[in-house]
């Protein structure tokens, strides 16, 4: 899954949470879709913050040596395709 399609990266210098606006309501991190299967994740992440883009990985979880992308989320599946590490932007 790692050759998923996704937009170029817009960079930044901030990850998850601290990326969001004083005020902002728009979801930065998802640590309750640790457990679910990972394109319903992509699906959730993407319809709360249409800004960005979930990406999924395969089991091992490797990523593309890209800079902190704010329209990114790796999306890191154990071998049974559930999300095991907490989806953040960045």
């Amino acid at each position: 899954m790692a050759d998923a399609k996704y937009p170029p990266c817009e960079n930044c210098l901030c990850t998850g949470n601290t990326c969001k606006l004083p005020g902002e309501t728009i979801p930065y991190e998802w640590p309750e879709l640790i457990g679910v299967e990972i394109m319903k994740a992509k699906a959730i992440i993407e319809r709360s913050n249409p800004s960005v883009t979930g990406v999924p990985l395969d089991s091992g979880c490797m990523t593309l040596v890209d800079p902190v992308c704010c329209n990114r989320v790796w999306l890191c599946p154990d071998k049974k395709g559930l999300i095991k590490v907490k989806p953040v932007v960045g």
